[in-house]
C-alpha cells in the first residue's frame, strides 16, 4: 500500500507541473495575443488616418472643382481686336445714297429656282436607290 501512496504521490507532482506548464504556455499565449491585438489597433488606426487624409484630399479637389464649375478658363494670351487691312475697308455710304445694300429680285423667279433643286434633290436620291 505505500507503494500505492507514493505512486499517486509522484502522479499529483507530475500533473501539478504539467498544470503550471500548461498555465504558463496559456499565460504566454495571451500576451502574445494581447501584442497581436495592439498591433492590429496601430494598424487600422494608421489606415483609418491615411483615409481621412486621402478623404480630405479628395473633398478639397471636389470643392475646387465646384467653384470652377460655370467659370470661364483664364486667358492666356489677350484677344485683339478683329485687324483690318486697307483693302478689306470699304468706305461707309452715305446716309441719302441710294444704293440699297440689297439687289431686289422677282421672288417667283427665287421659288422656282428652290423647286427646280429640290427636284434634281430628289430625283437624284430616287435614282441612287
Amino acid at each position: 500500500m505505500s507503494n500505492m501512496l507514493q505512486f499517486v504521490e509522484e502522479m499529483r507532482a507530475r500533473l501539478n507541473e504539467i498544470a503550471d506548464s500548461e498555465q504558463a504556455l496559456v499565460r504566454a499565449l495571451g500576451e502574445a495575443l494581447s501584442r497581436v491585438d495592439q498591433k492590429l489597433i496601430s494598424d487600422v488606426r494608421g489606415i483609418a488616418t491615411d483615409h481621412e487624409a486621402r478623404r480630405g484630399a479628395i473633398l478639397n479637389e471636389l470643392q475646387v472643382l465646384a467653384s470652377r464649375i460655370g467659370v470661364f478658363p483664364a486667358m492666356h494670351e489677350p484677344v485683339n481686336g478683329i485687324e483690318y487691312s486697307e483693302s478689306t475697308l470699304r468706305p461707309i455710304a452715305a446716309a441719302n445714297d441710294p444704293q440699297p445694300a440689297f439687289s431686289r429680285g422677282d421672288w417667283r423667279e427665287a421659288a422656282s429656282n428652290i423647286e427646280d433643286e429640290l427636284d434634281v434633290f430628289f430625283k437624284g436620291r430616287a435614282s441612287s436607290q
